[in-house]
């Protein structure tokens, strides 16, 4: 007998799993055919250029794309791309390696981004890497690798967003007129590489701007994800939208709204060895434990009564060759590592997409930011890992700032004082960690003080992550530690509190 109804009452006696609550670090492979353009994201939309219902925040980046799409490939549409992306130099086993390395403790692999490319061997989609392209099932080399590493393994689905993302394919040529390729046929590829293949199963069909898709599509999306959760059994599933695709509230609702999304939950956890973990960006109160939140990009000011994940990316979310202001900048290990504590304190999880190029390889500046991080963790990972927060998440005058583009983010790499202090708790043990070195050598925890209030127990031990004890003193505005000379550490400096 199921023990989930697909309804939200049912839902949300679910419970997050504790291996999540726990892993608090893991890498995203958002990875896919719009790495061959190294023109960051959106790649597959905006290679058609700017069309009559674009939006208008489109504008720059639709036009910058579909010229270098004109220069570097000539004419084709996202289908294109496909056969170019043959992921030649791909190691999954050394690139898990690499991650855990880093200190992740979960890798999440992309199984369909919005061009509607499966990166599986579907039976029910025949638009995937297994048979074009990479001629490999890449979700499955991803899968074993991460299981033999012992990382839980998740996967993310964007293709509830093709609907309104590759309308474009039926447009023309914003400087020709000429057709795009989305009115084509099967017959129409008799003699070509995609010979036997059916375009209307990778584009939309056509629809006036806004129109909401009708259930068919719905009944698509969510057949296609069930086949590769009963395949890859994953333990997180990434859904990105602001609620369950095609539901009310979802980016691309249907008509009428779908309830698909209630069944795949019921049966997901009903399946999942480990429990499951489900993602949505906009998840009430009361859902906090049926689905779990997932921030793009985008920090919170307060901890949280439920795990909940940050997701971000060193740069943007597929490779990227250029350096445009509009292409988001590239990570340093300080930023990642601040972004991390911050999450950590307020009971997150940090979820961070490393860009591979179209042949599967990482580059350099990837590379040293991992080992970074990875060094720091080795050290203060005992912070971080399977803690909880403490009564307070943080002190000090540097916010998050405003939200801002059209993802609403709020990250930055923040200039940090030595007030700058986030919290986590593992026991008794209390973690204080300075996001800059004071000048003169002395961290100042006021949330420590006695007049504070929030102290169980008045400490016995101070020590410095990497260095061993310090010298310390209690009074009633704030906890003082005398630091040595050198930091032990880079970025954030984190001292133990027993």
């Amino acid at each position: 007998m199921s023990a989930f109804r697909p309804d939200w009452e049912s839902l949300r006696a679910h419970r997050i799993p504790k291996w999540f609550g726990a892993a608090k670090f893991g890498i995203w492979s958002h990875w896919g055919p719009q790495s061959v353009g190294r023109s960051g994201d959106w790649y597959a939309r905006h290679l058609y250029g700017m069309q009559p219902w674009s939006e208008p925040w489109e504008r720059k980046r639709a036009t910058r794309q579909h010229a270098h799409h004109r220069a570097h490939f000539g004419k084709g549409g996202a289908k294109d791309l496909f056969p170019r992306w043959r992921a030649e130099r791909f190691d999954p086993d050394e690139l898990i390696d690499l991650y855990v390395g880093s200190g992740a403790r979960y890798f999440v692999a992309l199984a369909t981004h919005c061009d509607n490319f499966d990166l599986w061997d579907s039976t029910l989609h025949a638009w995937n890497a297994a048979r074009i392209g990479p001629r490999r099932d890449i979700v499955g080399a991803w899968e074993r690798a991460a299981r033999a590493a012992g990382l839980p393994f998740g996967l993310s689905f964007h293709q509830n967003w093709t609907w309104r993302w590759l309308d474009v394919a039926h447009g023309a040529d914003p400087e020709t007129g000429e057709p795009y390729d989305g009115g084509l046929t099967t017959a129409d590829g008799a003699g070509t590489w995609w010979d036997g293949l059916d375009p209307a199963q990778l584009y939309p069909e056509r629809h006036e701007p806004g129109a909401k898709p009708p259930a068919r599509v719905a009944e698509r999306f969510y057949a296609r994800v069930r086949e590769a959760l009963d395949r890859y059994r994953p333990d997180l599933v990434y859904l990105d939208d602001g609620r369950l695709p095609f539901d009310e509230g979802s980016v691309v609702e249907s008509e009428p709204a779908s309830k698909e999304g209630l069944a795949l939950l019921a049966h997901y956890y009903d399946t999942c060895p480990t429990g499951g973990v489900v993602t949505i960006k906009d998840v009430p109160d009361a859902d906090r434990t049926a689905v779990l939140l997932d921030c793009e990009r985008r920090q919170l000011d307060t901890a949280q009564p439920h795990p909940w994940q940050f997701d971000t990316s060193d740069g943007e979310w597929f490779d990227c060759a250029g350096d445009d202001p509009m292409f988001h900048p590239r990570k340093s290990a300080q930023q990642v590592i601040h972004t991390l504590i911050d999450v950590v304190s307020k009971n997150g999880c940090l979820l961070l997409n490393v860009p591979q190029r179209a042949d599967g390889t990482v580059d350099d500046h990837a590379r040293e930011l991992l080992a970074g991080v990875g060094a720091w963790l080795r050290v203060c990972g005992e912070g971080v890992y399977g803690t909880t927060p403490w009564v307070r998440a943080a002190e000090g005058s540097t916010g998050l700032g405003e939200t801002k583009g059209y993802e609403g983010y709020n990250e930055a790499d923040r200039a940090y004082t030595p007030g700058d202090i986030r919290f986590t708790r593992r026991g008794e043990a209390v973690y204080a960690t300075l996001l800059a070195w004071p000048h003169d050598r002395t961290a100042v925890v006021t949330s420590l003080g006695t007049a504070a209030g929030l102290l169980e127990r008045r400490p016995q031990r101070v020590e410095l992550l990497g260095h061993g004890p310090v010298p310390w003193t209690l009074s009633s505005d704030a906890l003082r530690a005398e630091l040595p000379p050198e930091p032990p550490t880079t970025a954030a400096y984190m001292l133990k509190i027993i």
